[in-house]
């Protein structure tokens, strides 16, 4: 049975199509101007719209006048739906309606028709193409690795009209600059000039969970301070958690990471606290004074006036506060939370709050929507550059000069959850909060062998040619694209494609490549 979706809605439900015209291609759009000689010079050449008219008869049986009502509320939109046919089940348009809408009826029996306007002309595929180490060498193309570190990808558009692809590159070797050359464009970021084997200072990781994915090198510190809040109880537990749950989607997932297993027996403010003795650097020299942290938060209450704590907490070689980066809950009535920046020094306590609605990010209306902390997202970073304490939030950092600081080092890092008791709220504990991923670095290390290199090992580079964004380990980067490179497409066939880094890199990265395919 032939059926006609648009949007959400079947209009096969309502009418049996006599006619669908969805031609072969739109038309092409000539600007020209007079010759010299015979005929025209054409100027240039462009793809138009295509329509698509559509005649029907309304199904027998059905009311002619709630059909006739039923139609213009489907089709009477001011924004394109996609359109699909069922003999076409890979493929959508994206239209709108054009002109009216024909509808003649006596009463019992309808006919009418009406025209599609698409306004790109194509017809899109409904799966990305996606070419990646496991599928190399099948339909969608090749991945080759060079000896030289460079990466050499032959990609093949099915569609009739180019496509911009979505490039995923995880580095397998620190490295300063990339490019990618295409036959229509060349985009590169980073630093062509960044040189290695020579004096200099770089940045040396401490620590990642990816290595540690069970948190395992964070000890207990029950019945420690609390190093910022001085008053808080910390002989509860926290540890890594593995649960599933039910996301605000209706899809079963899994979360994994460190959360509060029992806040303890202490009344008031209390909770658990674990802790990281940062290792050495490759000197064997302790502490950091410019340091990075990156992490990923998960936060989500279950019920209105849940509340609780969570802090990443740093402090130096005697347990001093330096800086903080949690979330605090304490509205025991509605959902308001509030990311919070802690700060060290002799004005020591929380420098800013920022509110957010602690749902998973599904009430997009709403202003403090959970855009940063939901299940999909989560990416956070801290730096400490000297005097200056950096908190990642919305697309850039909040800076704090603390000059009592400039020349601190942070020794250890620490993970506190906690809740009031009796607890502020008869709702108890937030049902999620979780540190989902951490891993810190030390910058600025005194070395010869080495760079403090941009793109250190496991860094992940996605480059989104539709968009025209740039994520590192998903982290909006745009200042990190060259001035004169440029997001480009790929045409309709074969094409080569090469990754370039650094000239001291020999080891290639890994790459994945995924685009939408359109057709004429």
């Amino acid at each position: 049975m032939f059926r006609v979706k648009y949007g959400n809605d079947y209009l096969t439900d309502y009418v049996k199509f006599i006619k669908v015209e969805r031609g072969v291609a739109s038309e092409n759009i000539i600007n020209s101007q007079e010759s010299a000689s015979d005929g025209v010079e054409i100027i240039s050449i462009k793809r138009g719209p295509k329509k698509i008219p559509m005649t029907f008869h309304v199904i027998d049986g059905l009311d002619v006048n709630v059909v006739r009502r039923k139609l213009g509320e489907i089709l009477s939109t001011s924004e394109a739906k996609e359109l699909s046919f069922s003999d076409e089940p890979n493929y959508y348009y994206n239209a709108v309606l054009s002109g009216e809408i024909d509808y003649t009826d006596d009463g019992f029996l309808a006919d009418g028709g009406f025209t599609l306007l698409v306004r790109d002309g194509v017809a899109h595929n409904n799966s990305r193409a996606t070419l990646n180490k496991e599928n190399s060498g099948g339909i969608n193309g090749t991945i080759e690795k060079q000896e030289n570190g460079d990466v050499k990808l032959t990609l093949i558009n099915h569609g009739t009209k180019p496509i911009f692809p979505r490039f995923t590159i995880t580095n397998n070797h620190d490295n300063g600059f990339i490019s990618i050359v295409s036959p229509t464009g060349v985009f590169a970021m980073g630093k062509p000039e960044e040189a290695d084997g020579r004096d200099f200072k770089r940045s040396e990781v401490l620590y990642d969970s990816k290595t540690d994915p069970k948190f395992s090198k964070f000890v207990s510190a029950s019945g420690k301070p609390h190093p910022e809040w001085t008053s808080a109880g910390t002989n509860g537990t926290i540890g890594y958690q593995e649960y599933n749950y039910k996301s605000s989607n209706g899809q079963q997932r899994t979360m994994t990471g460190v959360k509060l297993i029992d806040p303890g027996p202490q009344t008031g403010f209390r909770g658990g606290m674990t802790e990281l003795i940062l290792p050495p650097d490759s000197n064997g020299d302790l502490g950091a004074v410019n340091f990075y942290a990156w992490f990923r938060l998960f936060t989500w209450t279950t019920a209105l006036g849940q509340t609780g704590v969570m802090q990443i907490l740093f402090t130096d070689k005697n347990d001093n506060f330096v800086a903080g980066y949690g979330t605090l809950k304490d509205d025991k009535t509605g959902n308001t939370g509030t990311v919070g920046f802690w700060i060290g020094g002799p004005n020591k306590g929380q420098w800013e709050h920022i509110p957010y609605v602690a749902n998973n990010g599904e009430q997009t209306r709403l202003k403090d929507n959970n855009t940063m902390l939901n299940d999909n997202r989560g990416a956070l970073d801290f730096f400490k550059q000297g005097a200056t304490l950096g908190f990642y939030w919305k697309g850039g950092h909040r800076t704090k000069v603390v000059p009592e600081l400039e020349n601190v080092a942070i020794h250890k890092v620490k993970f506190f959850f906690g809740n009031w008791s009796p607890n502020i709220s008869p709702k108890g504990t937030m049902t999620h909060m979780v540190i989902r991923d951490f891993w810190c670095r030390k910058d600025f290390v005194k070395k010869w062998d080495d760079l403090p290199n941009r793109y250190k090992t496991g860094t992940i580079l996605k480059i989104d040619m539709v968009d025209g964004t740039i994520l590192k380990d998903n982290i909006p980067s745009a200042t990190e694209k060259l001035n004169n490179s440029k997001f480009f497409s790929i045409p309709p066939g074969e094409s080569i494609v090469e990754i370039s880094s650094s000239s001291w890199n020999n080891v290639a990265p890994d790459v994945e490549v995924s685009w939408e395919e359109v057709f004429l």
